[in-house]
């Protein structure tokens, strides 16, 4: 059985989604980061980064934590065997554009929210991480223009990509003042996604 732990955001939906893709059996603990309960000791040792989410696999053989979104999509689909080539270009492939949607696009859309929503905004900040915000999309459409997924069949690599375009591409439109135009092939994507029974789920 796998423990889930988590707090309400981007990172733990990307998380969940791959759980309701995997099929595996799990359960859901809160882990309160308004209450500082992700410093816990005991949490710690699973999420030594004091950061949601996380999990924990216990079976007959062994205990495993993993933190760390992409370790955690990683892990469950190496162990569902589902949305992760074996091996070859392909995996390559996916792995690659999963650490994009983890690292750069879903590294960047949080520090454009906290520049973008202070009550008084600091010089530069939005119009740097707008640009990055801006070229980022640019980048997904062209992707996405040649295929129907990120990396041709549904995969890892769409999932964390989904939650931070899904949440984030109106706003980066709206402060882009027209830098970024129109999506049609992102905005295919996303209704795509949206569309499979486990994001459904999720929410």
């Amino acid at each position: 059985m796998i423990t889930f732990f988590t707090y309400p955001g981007p990172n733990s939906r990307k998380a969940q989604i791959m759980l309701e893709e995997s099929g595996e059996a799990y359960r859901t603990q809160t882990i309160d980061i308004t209450k500082g309960e992700q410093f816990d000791p005991k949490y710690l040792e699973i999420s030594p980064n004091n950061k949601i989410p996380a999990i924990v696999d216990e079976g007959p053989q062994e205990k495993v934590a993993v933190f760390e979104t992409g370790a955690i999509l990683i892990y469950l689909a190496e162990k569902s065997g589902r949305l992760l080539p074996p091996s070859g270009a392909a995996r390559a492939d996916t792995l690659a554009w999963l650490f994009w949607g983890t690292g750069a696009l879903g590294a960047t859309l949080p520090q454009l929210h906290h520049y973008a929503d202070l009550a008084q905004r600091i010089p530069g900040t939005v119009e740097r991480f707008g640009t990055e915000a801006v070229r980022l999309f640019n980048v997904l459409e062209r992707r996405l223009s040649q295929r129907e997924f990120i990396c041709g069949e549904y995969s890892i690599a769409d999932i964390p990509s989904f939650c931070s375009t899904a949440g984030w591409l109106g706003r980066v439109k709206q402060l882009s003042d027209g830098k970024l135009g129109d999506t049609p092939s992102i905005d295919r994507w996303l209704k795509a996604v949206a569309q499979r029974p486990a994001v459904q789920r999720v929410g």
